[in-house]
């Protein structure tokens, strides 16, 4: 004897998959910006140790 159940036969997901959405640019648009972030931390980090340098120096009365 078969139970009965208020379930369909096949259970379907509730939601509908959408088509496959392409994010080539928007990643090639991250990679660009986390670039940029990363040549610009690295040109403030060079300024900075000139300055340090140039105090330090300064400070040794050289």
């Amino acid at each position: 004897m078969a139970a009965h159940t208020s379930l369909p036969a096949v259970v379907r997901p509730s939601f509908v998959p959408r088509e496959h959405e392409d994010h080539s640019l928007r990643s090639a648009v991250a990679v660009v910006v986390a670039g940029l972030v990363l040549v610009a931390m690295l040109v403030g980090g060079g300024a900075m140790l000139a300055t340090v340098v140039d105090l330090a120096s300064w400070g040794a009365g050289a």
